[in-house]
């Protein structure tokens, strides 16, 4: 039925009648009217812009930045609880961040309940005398590596001798009892401090021979340790040119950057705003908040935004010789950007002769390309330069003058130089294995340009090393290796020589003469080489097909073979072996290392492949995958590790298998004791998880660290539950030994359940929830809650700008695994309990504080794909470019073992 226009209007009419003669209860107008009022009032209370405020915290946190601009609505009371969390947990290991909060926070007339509030908070978790033991282990772990040397080498340390060589105007010798006149020839004592005044300026020279120029209303100190001479810049600017170093470090610490050299010429200027850095000549390394500039001839970095970049010939423009620091700069600059545009780095290289060559047994493979050119050209164009410009032939004249003994640059670069150019583009090294599974028979192949001129060249070298080398082995050329005798040993021993064959092209280094017999017929018949069939030489292959720079490679397959191989075994070795073999131990094929140059980038990676498809302990590493367990971690965070893994129950079988088989007993105890606790590891833990866990330090490590664990689940309630039956038979153990055992807390909160295990006899508790498939576990509930709201406001470790800019630029998504340190602050807690524990004097103590933020973010990162892992560092150190450093996180070691040496040999200095 259709109804007509009128009737839809008489129909709405009558409704709106209703509505406007019904009769409300006054009871219920009553009540609302409460409730709005209520609202109205709580409205009041706000600000004027308290809605700016609100609409400032719908948006994304992404950095410092934007946390600074939360601190007035802060310290207003404004902010929601979730982002009040935020800002009080990021500025506790913040020191940009913390500073400014504390600027603003003596502004307010309520800044000593607050502070007091606030550090009653921080007091809080420090009656746990043991987590202190346990935070200092977690540092040692951090970064124990990196100051190992630091405990090796304590000698030369106390006050370095600094010497006033020229002086004008008012320069004072400031101490903490007197401030008096200071005169030429004078030096500094310990704790002494050079000031100089209005219109001054002063010259000091260190023991080393470095000058420091200052300039006026400057002030600064030395102290010397194993590491090297620091000067202690509190405020004003010096010039430093620093005497070569050899072994050690020169250092200028101000009180927010930490500035290091080996010889060179650079400018620091440290104010109220912050610190520039400037440099004439030479490399400078400069570190502040965490991270780590490298800076050349024409450079400049300041460590604050506010604090502009200003041309180095203003910055440096004070100085008596500033005329002669500009003519050198400008000379350098041209000098690198000369060389830079001239001289190439070696090609990468796509085909080799020499892997042909080898021998079959070969288990170890070397390749190197020639750097002699680039090395020559490099120099030849410094050389040209030098002579044209005054200023640079004048500072190569000191800097010769400071070489003590051995051959110079100049002789260096001229026997590279020399040998260099009768090679071709690549130095090949390979060894064989022998019965004892020792690594024997190095061979050396290199190409050669100029054959004729070789080797009387090779012949000229081997009569000057006889007359330096007493008693070594005898080198001698050989022209054709089948018609060649082998010596006769006199004394019936084998003879210790070393046979170099030059042939045609090419030139062959070996310990055996039957080495070289063999190359030859290989030479003669590259096709009846069985080596170019095997499985190492088509994984090296492969290297030169994508494009080769330093290459290292290893046949695992060969040497595990040879090991496991031979000899009389026990039932029990043999069954332990067969395990191995079933964990995939025994799978391992091949291990490369490769580093190549490629688009003005050291790209470095290590890759271990199998002989077939991943299975045990290879397979657990699953394939790149999402990983979203980092979302519970902040960006803030000092270390984090995380993986993905394949099915958990899997994992458990494959050790279970390996057990039953290399030790039976202990597998049937274990069946026996899950019998008899009704608990099962496959069925009760391995299968309600998932195949994500990660694992952070995410907060002080001060009093007690904040780790964070966070695992998939995918049966929370079977978890759960098998939980609470392992926590019952723990009780029931404690109370046969009369102790009190474990206690569990559970409170609902946002419609969620949060947990608390806590252990009355030792002091320990441990909290977690469940979120989003997901088990966060933390040493108390403040951290659970602070990682569900990192989620849930999007402010993540992944986007952390310190961590995206450590990610590599490949064709991956994501990760097998990854390691992530950023040990700033980490370290920053450490350096400021130094600092105010009274070991050393008043004026070093804001220096050791901002060594604190020296240490450089570092991503160590793996793919497990088919049948390798690839492993790969963002951090360019070591030959390879993956040095151990780098790989555990540590490639500013030497700015923390400064942190350690300023702190510990002060110590011992105090009487």
């Amino acid at each position: 039925m259709k109804h007509s226009n009128n009737e839809i209007d008489a129909v709405l009419d009558r409704a709106t009648e209703r509505v406007r003669n019904e009769e409300i209860d006054s009871a219920l107008v009553n009540n609302a009217a409460e409730r709005v009022w209520a609202r109205i009032n709580a409205e009041r209370t706000n600000s004027a812009g308290a809605h700016q405020v609100e609409a400032s915290q719908s948006a994304l946190i992404e950095g410092c930045a934007d946390f600074q601009t939360l601190i007035p609505a802060y310290l207003r009371g404004e902010l929601s609880e979730s982002r009040a969390l935020l800002l009080a947990d990021h500025t506790h290991e913040c020191i940009s961040c913390r500073k400014a909060l504390k600027q603003a926070r003596t502004a307010r007339v309520s800044a000593p309940a607050r502070s007091a509030h606030l550090g009653d908070a921080q007091r809080g978790t420090a009656h746990y005398p043991m987590w202190r033991w346990a935070a200092a282990a977690v540092l040692v772990v951090g970064f124990g590596l990196g100051a190992f040397t630091l405990f090796q080498r304590f000698s030369n340390s106390g006050q370095a001798r600094a010497t006033v060589v020229e002086a004008n105007g008012a320069v004072y010798r400031v101490s903490d009892t007197e401030s008096r006149a200071l005169a030429v020839g004078e030096e500094l004592a310990k704790g002494e401090k050079l000031r100089t005044a209005k219109d001054a300026y002063a010259v000091v020279r260190l023991e080393d021979g470095s000058l420091v120029e200052t300039k006026e209303r400057s002030e600064f100190y030395v102290s010397e340790n194993s590491q090297g001479v620091t000067v202690h810049l509190d405020r004003g600017n010096v010039i430093v040119q620093a005497a070569k170093q050899r072994q050690r470090h020169l250092y200028v610490a101000t009180p927010d950057s930490l500035v290091s050299v080996t010889g060179t010429i650079f400018s620091v200027n440290s104010g109220t705003k912050g610190s520039r850095v400037s440099v004439v000549e030479g490399e400078v390394h400069v570190n502040h908040a965490g991270e780590e500039r490298v800076l050349h001839p024409g450079d400049q970095t300041t460590t604050q935004a506010s604090l502009e970049l200003v041309p180095i010939k203003e910055e440096i423009a004070w100085s008596r010789q500033s005329e002669k620091y500009v003519k050198l700069l400008a000379g350098l600059a041209s000098l690198r950007q000369e060389v830079e545009r001239k001289v190439s780095h070696p090609e990468v290289r796509y085909s080799t002769r020499f892997l042909n060559l080898l021998p079959e047994g070969t288990v170890l493979y070397a390749a190197l390309p020639n750097l002699s050119v680039s090395l020559s050209e490099s120099h030849r164009i410094m050389q040209e330069r030098i002579n044209q410009n005054p200023a640079l032939r004048q500072w190569w004249e000191s800097e010769r003058s400071k070489e003590r003994g051995g051959p110079g640059l100049d002789q260096m670069i001229g026997q590279i130089r020399e040998f260099g150019e009768y090679l071709g583009a690549e130095l090949v090294a390979s060894a064989e294995m022998n019965e004892k599974g020792e690594p024997d028979n190095f061979l050396v192949l290199g190409e050669l340009k100029n054959a004729s001129g070789f080797r009387p060249y090779v012949e000229q070298k081997i009569k000057a090393l006889n007359l330096v080398v007493k008693n070594g082995p005898a080198v001698r050329i050989i022209d054709d290796p089948a018609h060649t005798a082998a010596s006769q040993p006199s004394d019936g021993k084998a003879p210790h020589e070393i046979l170099i064959w030059i042939q045609n092209d090419f030139f062959a280094v070996a310990p055996r003469l039957e080495q070289l017999q063999r190359l030859q017929a290989t030479a003669s018949s590259p096709s009846a080489n069985s080596f170019v069939g095997t499985a190492f030489y088509s994984r090296v292959a492969e290297i030169y097909r994508e494009g080769a720079g330093l290459v290292v490679a290893a046949d695992l397959e060969k040497i595990i073979a040879r090991a496991v191989r031979n000899g009389e075994r026990s039932q029990e070795e043999a069954a332990r072996i067969e395990g191995y073999r079933k964990l995939g131990l025994l799978d391992l094929r091949h291990f490369i290392v490769e580093q190549r140059e490629t688009e003005g980038k050291t790209q470095s990676r290590a890759s271990l492949t199998f002989n077939e498809q991943r299975r045990g302990i290879a397979s657990w590493l699953a394939a790149p995958g999402p990983m979203g367990a980092l979302q519970y971690i902040s960006p803030d965070a000092n270390v984090v590790a995380a993986f993905v893994v394949k099915e958990p129950t899997a994992l458990v079988d494959d050790l279970l298998g390996f057990v039953e088989t290399a030790s039976p007993d202990l597998r049937k105890n274990l069946q026996e004791m899950e019998a008899k606790q009704g608990l099962n590891i496959r069925n009760d833990f391995a299968a309600p998880l998932g195949g994500e866990f990660a694992f952070a330090i995410d907060g002080p490590i001060l009093p007690s660290p904040s780790w964070k664990m966070i695992f998939e689940v995918y049966d929370q309630t079977r978890l759960q539950q098998t939980f609470e039956r392992v926590v019952e038979q723990v009780n029931q153990r404690a109370a046969g030994e009369g102790k009190r055992g474990l206690q569990w807390e559970r409170t609902e909160a946002g419609g969620r359940t949060f947990y608390a295990l806590k252990s009355v006899d030792f002091g320990l508790e441990v909290h977690y929830a469940y979120a989003d498939g997901y088990l966060v576990a933390a040493p108390n509930r403040a951290l659970v809650d602070r990682a569900l709201r990192y989620r849930e406001s999007g402010y993540t470790l992944l986007r952390s700008p310190r961590f995206t800019a450590q990610l590599p630029s490949d064709g991956n998504a994501n990760f097998s695994a990854l390691l992530y340190h950023d040990l700033a602050p980490l370290i920053e807690p450490l350096a400021e309990r130094m600092a105010q524990s009274g070991s050393l004097p008043q004026e070093q103590q804001q220096a050791v504080r901002s060594l604190g933020a020296s240490a450089t973010p570092t991503l160590a990162y793996a793919y497990a794909q088919g049948d390798r892992i690839v492993l790969a560092s963002n951090t360019e150190g070591g030959p390879f470019g993956l040095s151990p450093g780098s790989l555990l996180g540590l490639p500013n070691a030497f700015a923390i073992q400064h942190i350690m040496h300023e702190a510990m040999t002060e110590k011992k200095a105090q009487p």
